[in-house]
């Protein structure tokens, strides 16, 4: 018997020692996987040569290419007298709807129609460059379709806000400003819980008092190519938006 268990052990040993040893070979790639691999990698690769140079998502995209495809065609495309008829027509004007100006069926989109219409190529790229850097962000955050719902919003709250202070003007308003206010509503909320709370004890208000004051102070002061600013636009969607996010439960 002890014969036996020392030839038992020898074999264990013996085994333990192949074992060891196969342990310690390096297994290299057939020539089938070092194919697969350099397939995937030439993939890899061409699909990142691919890639746009500013990965914006799609809707954030075509807000901006119809901003500036708008604003070219008005600009560049259309005689004087069709463009001051666009602002007319296709801008908000609070005046017709009290009878201040005549009221025409282009007074019932207008409320949508103005956001894409802008004044000036300085208030263009603001408002681009604006939709670039929040639009990318809460597309992400919201989805292409409920962001397009909320930017539209935001839009129709500036322009309540803009005629309840405004009621008799016959100045239109135009741009995207007001929505992309309620963008940046939308911005602090995402960063706001993306961080904890913002501001200590005070939460999001020293962001929403600021926003508020340079809103109101540069619509007071006027744009610098010399337009006026419908402040009052950007306040309502700005703060339209923080009642539509609580609406669409985001």
């Amino acid at each position: 018997m002890g014969d036996m268990a020392d030839s038992d052990d020898a074999q264990n040993k013996g085994d333990g020692a192949v074992q060891g040893q196969e342990d310690n070979i390096v297994m290299l790639p057939t020539r089938e996987q070092r194919e697969a691999l350099r397939r995937a990698q030439e993939k890899a690769a061409a699909q990142a040569a691919h890639q746009p140079l500013i990965n914006l998502p799609v809707l954030t995209k075509c807000l901006m290419g119809a901003f500036i495809l708008i604003h070219v065609v008005i600009t560049y495309a259309l005689p004087e007298a069709a463009r001051e008829w666009i602002y007319a027509h296709l801008g908000f004007v609070p005046g017709r709807f009290t009878g201040t100006m005549e009221f025409d069926v282009f007074a019932l989109i207008a409320p949508l129609t103005y956001v894409f219409i802008h004044g000036s190529w300085l208030h263009l790229g603001m408002n681009t460059v604006m939709m670039a850097a929040f639009g990318s962000g809460i597309e992400r955050w919201m989805g292409a379709r409920r962001m397009a719902l909320y930017f539209f919003a935001c839009g129709l709250c500036g322009i309540v806000l803009h005629f309840a202070l405004n009621f008799h003007s016959p100045y239109p308003v135009i741009g995207a400003s007001g929505a992309l206010s309620g963008l940046f509503a939308a911005a602090i909320i995402m960063l706001n819980r993306g961080r904890g709370e913002m501001g200590g004890r005070f939460g999001m208000l020293p962001f929403i008092l600021l926003w508020i004051g340079i809103t109101v102070g540069f619509g007071m002061m006027g744009s610098p190519d010399g337009h006026d600013i419908a402040w009052a636009a950007h306040l309502g969607g700005f703060l339209g938006g923080f009642v539509i996010l609580k609406a669409l439960k985001l």
